[in-house]
């Protein structure tokens, strides 16, 4: 794993489980050295035979290369989701990003979102770095798997569990993003059953991740399948594990201002860049003693979970004025990938009732805001869980997939005038693209 950090008390403690992603690059570019004679026959600095990936004494490699790959894909898929669910809004005068702001994405099954990489910070992609993620950390577990402890060494059960970690993600990402993905030229699957995946993945993180002590990688794990659990309806599963997850935990993706591929893929977007800006209707998110629903503010401050901060950076378009969350303050500001806050959402929409009063008030105190004081009602909790997590998760990843599932209304509605040209759509998952269609013999 590249970056755990556990917060607490202010205090922020990371280390490194395994050397940075670049690294990698670097051991690639001398394994991939030629002489004089060979200039012609040179291979690219950031490539390596399959042959040497595929040695039991490269298993490290292999592990880190996989974790730099979904390091890379959560950056996108994180900006991606964000303008999706307009979080976000495009600030750029290109039109491909368009149809993400627009909410039509997924009707262009030959757009960015099924072919971009992860280091396009105007058009970012999301299917094929996902899909990197995925097979690289598949790949690792399986070749892993299949290795002894005497072919790989002592650390063979912790990079299985970490390599089970990450692949268990890539699924999660996939299937909070995605309305069906197919994998290893399978036929396509639905959202549940690629959550079913990740599952799968988290339970052999945790098994593994338990024999060889590595408590940060079985933290994470709780996490991710506390999620998933959660998106398939076994509330109770995903409470057992969500509470098992220490106060202050957090994994989180490795970033750097060192390379593009390392990015925070948000800030370079947004104060960086200048391609998009936060949405207006979510730069300024009040949080009180009940749900808020416009009108009067009595009683309701600005959420600094989810505060902005406005950027000295020229909006691409040129006319919108650049906002950014003051979370991601800089290219190696850390992306989450699984935090104790989310873990405390998950065990107070499991929950319900007082008990989940109890969890959202805990998690306010943290932040020194006021306490909800509204009806707990099964109705009334729905929604400040939903509202909660809005604020607390904000341009993480999730407020797309929450629109989908807690079934929110789309802000602006769905016909209205897009200000580029056409009408807003209803995307919340995007379709399987193109890209897997005409590659694929098994879909149809």
């Amino acid at each position: 794993m590249t970056r755990i950090a556990m917060r607490g008390r202010g205090v922020r403690r990371a280390r490194s489980l395994r050397s940075r992603w670049f690294v990698v690059a670097a051991a690639f570019a001398v394994l991939a050295a030629c002489n004089t004679d060979q200039l012609l026959n040179a291979n690219a600095p950031d490539r390596v035979p399959a042959s040497t990936i595929d040695d039991p004494k490269q298993a490290a490699l292999m592990v880190n290369s996989a974790v730099g790959d979904f390091d890379c894909a959560i950056g996108s898929y994180t900006l991606v989701e964000a303008i999706i669910s307009d979080e976000f809004s495009d600030a750029q005068l290109g039109a491909a990003g368009w149809p993400y702001d627009r909410r039509d994405a997924g009707t262009q099954t030959g757009g960015i979102y099924g072919t971009n990489p992860c280091t396009n910070n105007q058009n970012p992609g999301v299917y094929t770095p996902l899909s990197t993620a995925r097979w690289s950390s598949d790949n690792a577990l399986t070749k892993l798997q299949g290795w002894t402890d005497q072919d790989v060494g002592s650390a063979r059960t912790d990079l299985m569990a970490q390599a089970a970690l990450y692949a268990g993600f890539s699924y999660t990402l996939m299937g909070m993003s995605m309305c069906e993905a197919a994998f290893d030229l399978g036929a396509p699957v639905d959202q549940m059953a690629m959550f079913a995946l990740a599952e799968d993945r988290f339970g052999t993180a945790i098994t593994d991740g338990g024999t060889s002590g590595d408590q940060d990688v079985v933290n994470a794990a709780y996490v991710g399948r506390a999620r998933v659990r959660l998106y398939q309806g076994n509330t109770q599963g995903a409470a057992s594990d969500a509470q098992l997850v220490p106060a202050g935990f957090e994994l989180d993706a490795s970033t750097g201002s060192d390379d593009n591929r390392r990015y925070n893929r948000v800030y370079a977007a947004t104060a960086q860049f200048g391609d998009y800006t936060v949405d207006p209707q979510s730069r300024n998110l009040l949080v009180g003693p009940t749900v808020y629903t416009g009108g009067s503010t009595a009683g309701f401050v600005s959420d600094p979970r989810s505060a902005v901060a406005q950027a000295a950076t020229r909006a691409a378009d040129p006319t919108q004025t650049i906002f950014y969350p003051t979370k991601y303050s800089a290219d190696d500001s850390p992306l989450p990938i699984a935090t104790y806050t989310e873990a405390q959402l998950i065990l107070a929409e499991a929950t319900g009732g007082t008990g989940a009063v109890t969890i959202i008030n805990a998690l306010r105190d943290a932040a020194g805001l006021p306490h909800y004081i509204g009806a707990t009602d099964a109705a009334s909790i729905t929604a400040l869980v939903a509202d909660e997590r809005r604020r607390a998760l904000f341009a993480e990843g999730f407020r797309n997939y929450d629109i989908q599932r807690f079934n929110l209304p789309l802000i602006p509605a769905p016909g209205t005038a897009f200000r580029n040209g056409g009408f807003y759509g209803n995307t919340t998952c995007l379709a399987l693209p193109d890209v897997e269609r005409f590659n694929n013999p098994n879909v149809h």
